[in-house]
């Protein structure tokens, strides 16, 4: 079986929720923070982007309701499931209340546009985020069995991610084209991550000590079972947070012709 992943942000976290009437009326400009979008027909487009977007990642984690973007540092996640079963794996965890701690210092390092074929990528760095919330967990791991439920920290280390999208431009009522993103993916890496899960074993501390030390031993092994779940977190958000704003910006305002 597959990795899984679910996260339920419950409509108040991360769920865009659209009125599609005032939608279609809406031509806001992009933020103040960002200034005017780059000339598409720019023969440094790529350098723009980068340009114009590393500078306000600092300011978008902490919220911008006019352009429906919820604070991102921390995250607060209600519940986030990891469902995993293969040799090395077998296992259900589930965080909840889990807040994603670390993102506000997500560095923005290459853009790749290509504005006639629509589909874009973006390259991004980040040392070190932080899963902090309650877990369960049931299953085994790397043949061990593992049990308990208690306080979690997930670090991980040495991020580097890209978000590709392909996009399509739909005219609305108000005749303004707007980003309409067809497909999307993040593809992501780590380093390193390191596992303290309190109350293993009904809070034996010779066990709990020892799995968290086997744990920490395998984190290689673990990173490949778990890695895609947090990458598919990863590309929830930028999925969610671009669809925000181009939901909201004329393409004209994002891509200007001059």
């Amino acid at each position: 079986m597959a990795t899984k992943f679910v996260v339920c942000l419950f409509l108040t976290c991360y769920v865009i929720v659209k009125n599609v009437e005032s939608a279609k009326l809406q031509a806001l400009p992009l933020p103040s923070y960002i200034g005017k979008g780059c000339l598409r027909d720019d023969p440094n487009l790529n350098e723009c982007v980068v340009r114009k977007g590393a500078p306000v990642i600092d300011r978008l984690v902490k919220g911008d309701p006019k352009y429906r973007i919820p604070k991102l540092d921390p995250l607060v996640i209600p519940e986030l499931t990891i469902k995993q079963g293969t040799k090395q794996v077998g296992l259900t965890m589930t965080c909840k209340n889990c807040e994603l701690h670390g993102l506000r210092e997500t560095r923005f390092v290459k853009a790749r546009v290509d504005e006639k074929k629509r589909h874009v990528e973006w390259d991004f760095e980040l040392d070190q985020c932080m899963f902090l919330g309650q877990y369960s967990v049931e299953g085994q791991v790397l043949i061990l069995p593992i049990k308990g439920d208690g306080d979690a920290n997930i670090t991980v280390n040495g991020i580097t991610f890209t978000y590709l999208y392909d996009y399509d431009l739909v005219k609305r009522a108000n005749e303004k084209d707007y980003v309409d993103i067809t497909k999307s993916e993040l593809k992501f890496n780590a380093n390193g991550m390191k596992l303290k899960l309190d109350n293993l074993f009904n809070g034996d501390k010779l066990l709990g000590d020892n799995m968290n030390l086997f744990l920490n031993e395998n984190w290689r092994d673990l990173l490949k079972e778990f890695g895609p779940a947090i990458g598919d977190a990863f590309g929830t958000i930028m999925k969610n947070t671009l669809g925000s704003v181009s939901d909201l910006v004329p393409y004209d305002f994002i891509f200007p012709t001059s």
